[in-house]
C-alpha cells in the first residue's frame, strides 16, 4: 500500500477476494498517468509470504497486487 499511497494521490482503495483457499489483495492509487518504478515492493510481497505478486499502470492508477494462501 506504501507504494500506492506514494503516488501522490488524494485516496488509495484496498480490494479483497478469496477463491480457492487463497485471498487476492489489491491497493489502487486512483493517481493517473506514468508512475514511479518501485523495484521493492514486489521482493517486500513475497517476502511476506505472497505466492504471486505484482504491479502495473493503469487509466485509473497504479494497481499492486499480491495473491496469499489461506
Amino acid at each position: 500500500m506504501r507504494t500506492a499511497v506514494g503516488d501522490g494521490g488524494r485516496r488509495v482503495s484496498v480490494h479483497l477476494a478469496d477463491q480457492d483457499r487463497q485471498a487476492l489483495i489489491v491497493a489502487l492509487s486512483h493517481q493517473p498517468g506514468p508512475a514511479a518504478a518501485d523495484d521493492s515492493v514486489l521482493p517486500e510481497l513475497t517476502g511476506l509470504g505472497a505466492v504471486s505478486c505484482g504491479t502495473d499502470t493503469a487509466e485509473d492508477g497504479r494497481r499492486v497486487w499480491a495473491v496469499l494462501d489461506l
